[in-house]
């Protein structure tokens, strides 16, 4: 029986108490702590940074280390628990790079970009000391700078310092110079018949290139053997060759330039394990595991145009200006910046043109407006760049890209004042010649200004001449090899499994004050 007072408590009686705030312990933490014993040479910078708290914390927990003067080796502090990361580490998140023989901690941050600091909170294990071997990760952002192939950060080989003059290169170039279309007994006809002729025009171009990249490796001691057979642009005249020559006893072949011959040249190197370069092509219907793809494709092009604006946009007004023939252009677009406005094409059958009064309507004097044009047809570009030209004002800034530069862009009537003032930005294979080594030899050895041909043949021929007297293994070489960049051009080549080699690097070139600039990527 309960007594009747309440000044007395019963055994195993039930009471309701109130709940005082902030008493519950659902949502809170407890805070668990482990014994660490100091090392030689820590620092309470790099022990906070292992555990992420402040070297206050560090001292607020252990009051020896004020009494001592300092951090000791042998002190055992008290330190919380390292919390679990629970991030998912991917590709999407990270790049990685492993860890070389003799690194510093200088050489490493110089190298990928990035401060000690920055490196520390991803990577805590460095707390331990740089170790050869440790894989560490870096913000995926921090790519933009680097050579990354498969997440992996790439070291880049200095080629000529790496040169291993044993090796003795032995190329087969095949270019259609229709030398049986040529009267050389005449300079006048031989002129128009190379003016003529855009096979012959690139093939010289091509060839007097490759000549003055052959002198520059053999100034490093390399000795090159190279056979030059003139295709005549004719299908017969390189299956002639194929059954002549012995395809095996050459380190690559280079061209034809006809996608068709290059493809049979490609199957009967393919025998020997030969690489076959192609100069000029992007691409191919056939899956050619053998064949380098030196000219970046339409897709690749697209893609670095998109990757730039992504990385460099705040809030802009972005409008996409595209024809009928463009609509997957335009789709790419908006999929990748689903705020972008349309703006449609009147196209008629002579004229293409757009709504004058509904474009101004789209036009943002709060923001800048980026226009991306997309077409192939020179009366809209030129339609196009005057209507954006003319909307500059001072309350309304435009600036014009596209994600092909065509040759509608290059056209006569197209005003290079109009697409200066828009700064036009275009993705491109090459970049602006200048009056570097290269230029001043051909100019010495032809007496005349090498054209874009020319300089992609320098700088092919230098690239693969480069990589087989590195190793004289072309598809070794381009597993090893990330990004090289010389006079022109430069070339980055991605493994297909089925497909071949292909070419990812290219640049980002804009119009400004009259000349055509480099920009980097974060510009």
């Amino acid at each position: 029986e309960l007594p009747r007072t309440t000044n007395h408590l019963a055994i195993g009686q039930e009471l309701n108490l109130p709940k005082i705030a902030g008493s519950t312990i659902e949502g809170q933490e407890v805070q668990l702590y482990e014994s660490y014993t100091v090392p030689a040479k820590k620092t309470l910078y790099s022990l906070g940074g292992e555990y992420g708290i402040t070297s206050e914390e560090i001292i607020n927990l252990n009051a020896e280390i004020l009494k001592e003067g300092g951090l000791k080796e042998g002190m055992v502090l008290r330190l919380p628990e390292k919390k679990v990361e629970t991030e998912v580490v991917n590709t999407d998140n990270y790049i990685f790079y492993e860890v070389k023989p003799k690194q510093t901690e200088y050489s490493l941050t110089r190298n990928l970009g990035i401060t000690y600091s920055e490196l520390l909170a991803l990577n805590p294990d460095l707390s331990r000391g740089l170790q050869a071997g440790m894989v560490l990760k870096l913000p995926k952002e921090k790519g933009a700078d680097l050579e990354v192939k498969n997440s992996l950060i790439i070291d880049k080989i200095n080629l000529i310092d790496s040169i291993n003059v044993i090796n003795k290169p032995r190329l087969l170039v095949l270019l259609p110079f229709r030398t049986n279309r040529i009267e050389f007994d005449s300079i006048h006809k031989a002129e128009s018949a190379i003016e003529r002729s855009n096979a012959i025009k690139y093939s010289l171009g091509l060839y007097s290139g490759a000549l003055v990249a052959v002198d520059s490796i053999a100034k490093l001691g390399v000795s090159v053997d190279i056979k030059t057979l003139d295709t005549e642009l004719s299908g017969d005249k390189v299956r002639e060759f194929l059954l002549r020559e012995n395809i095996a006893d050459y380190s690559a072949v280079v061209g034809p330039l006809q996608l068709e011959s290059l493809q049979e040249v490609a199957v009967q190197a393919g025998k020997f394990e030969v690489p076959v370069i192609a100069p000029l092509a992007s691409e191919s219907d056939l899956s050619l595991d053998n064949v380098f793809f030196s000219v970046p494709s339409d897709e690749v092009l697209r893609k670095r145009m998109l990757d730039y604006v992504e990385a460099t946009k705040t809030d802009q007004n972005i409008i996409v200006i595209s024809d009928s023939k463009n609509d997957s252009t335009r789709a790419a677009i908006t999929k990748r910046f689903p705020v972008a406005k349309y703006m449609p094409v009147l196209e008629e059958e002579e004229n293409i043109a757009v709504d004058i009064e509904m474009f101004t309507g789209l036009l943002s004097i709060e923001k800048e407006n980026w226009v991306f044009l997309e077409t192939d047809n020179f009366k809209l570009v030129s339609s196009v760049s005057s209507i954006l030209n003319s909307a500059i004002s001072d309350t309304t800034n435009v600036r014009m890209f596209t994600t092909n530069k065509n040759r509608a862009f290059e056209n006569d009537v197209i005003s290079g004042s109009h697409l200066s003032n828009l700064k036009f930005t275009y993705p491109s294979i090459d970049k602006e010649m200048g009056n570097d080594s290269f230029v001043r030899r051909y100019r010495r050895r032809f007496g005349n200004t090498p054209d874009k041909y020319a300089v992609r043949g320098f700088d092919l021929t230098l690239d693969l001449l480069l990589k087989l007297a590195y190793k004289n293994d072309l598809f070794g070489a381009s597993d090893i090899v990330g990004l090289t960049e010389y006079s022109g051009n430069k070339f980055d080549y991605t493994k297909d499994i089925t497909s071949g080699y292909f070419n990812m690097a290219s640049y980002i070139m804009m119009y400004e004050n009259m000349r055509i600039i480099r920009l980097k990527q974060q510009q």
